[in-house]
């Protein structure tokens, strides 16, 4: 073999052979795959946009930005983390210490606390929304109670029992106009709610 075309080891280059990627070892595939499909659905009234010019071998957005980045870090690296780079997280504001998942106009109240955090100002718009949360709420706790009643086997379901956990109504003494709601951002998981 000529010296212009010699291979070189994995050594030269410094790499171990046994080196893992996220995209070989933990790659969380059912949350990538859930986004996907949310992604592909998320512009049914319009014309999307792959539908503007056909591509033989379209690569969903999602998943082609997910594997490139999984086969850049390394095997050990935060799965949780990993997601939320990928923009698969939800902004929850602490009522009380509950969760609420904020969207919508919500998410552009939200600002910057001025000691690293985020913060939700309370005003009649987020009282409203909170009032309208509380209702969701209690209509998916009756719709929880009468599956439960009509299947009996399914209140020991995982999916049923967080939905009945992230439907608990906020207690009555909410927070007040001119307050501020601690916000935090964590991992979205798209296949439990497509669940």
């Amino acid at each position: 073999m000529s010296q212009a075309v010699k291979l070189t080891s994995l050594e030269e280059h410094n790499m171990a052979p046994n080196d893992q990627r996220l995209i070989e070892h933990g790659f969380p595939c059912h949350q990538v795959g859930a986004e996907t499909q949310r992604e592909r659905g998320a512009s049914s009234a319009l014309p999307p946009l792959y539908y503007l010019h056909v591509w033989w071998a379209r690569r969903p957005l999602t998943p082609s930005r997910a594997a490139i980045l999984a086969s850049l870090l390394p095997a050990d690296y935060d799965p949780e983390l990993f997601v939320r780079r990928l923009g698969i997280e939800k902004v929850q504001a602490l009522v009380n210490g509950q969760p609420w998942t904020l969207n919508g106009n919500l998410l552009a109240k939200v600002i910057p606390d001025g000691q690293g955090g985020e913060v939700l100002p309370v005003d009649a718009v987020v009282l409203r929304a909170l009032e309208k949360e509380n209702q969701q709420r209690a209509e998916y706790l009756y719709l929880i109670s009468r599956i439960k009643d009509k299947d009996p086997s399914l209140s020991q379901d995982a999916t049923l029992i967080r939905w009945e956990d992230a439907s608990k109504p906020f207690p009555q003494l909410g927070p007040e106009d001119g307050e501020h709601l601690k916000v935090i951002r964590t991992m979205g998981d798209p296949a439990w709610f497509k669940q």
